[in-house]
């Protein structure tokens, strides 16, 4: 028995069709629905770790300013100038690293699956219209 002598008829294989278009789309929409729900959380997390840095950069900016300016002119003999510019130099740098820690962790591309996915489906949809021409 081959493809063309199936029972039913037309109307049974249109609905075998919309069954199956209907499944895909099903499936491929869970498939987005959990990419978001991952792209939520990891985007929740990106902020939270950016607020914690922003936090963090602000203490570390105020205390090591006081600190190491204070240091630096009074017991060094470094003038205030100085010793101002080597402590933003510092904070420059530690936001310099803090940035490239971020960037490691928000580097995966949203919904690389689902676009995938369908940059195969369509690259097979092709393969089917080239076939019948």
């Amino acid at each position: 028995m081959n493809q063309q002598d199936l029972p039913g008829g037309i109307p049974s294989r249109v609905t075998g069709l919309t069954a199956g278009i209907l499944r895909y789309t099903l499936s491929l929409g869970a498939l987005a629905a959990e990419e978001g729900r991952l792209l939520i959380r990891q985007s929740v997390a990106a902020i939270l770790l950016l607020a914690g840095m922003m936090i963090v950069a602000a203490i570390a900016y105020v205390a090591l300013i006081a600190a190491g300016v204070s240091l630096l002119a009074m017991k060094l003999g470094w003038g205030w100038p100085v010793s101002l510019s080597a402590a933003g130099l510092i904070h420059l740098s530690l936001l310099g690293v803090l940035y490239r820690f971020l960037r490691s962790r928000a580097s995966i591309r949203p919904f690389e699956a689902t676009s995938a996915e369908l940059r195969r489906d369509i690259d097979a949809l092709g393969g089917y219209t080239r076939r019948s021409q």
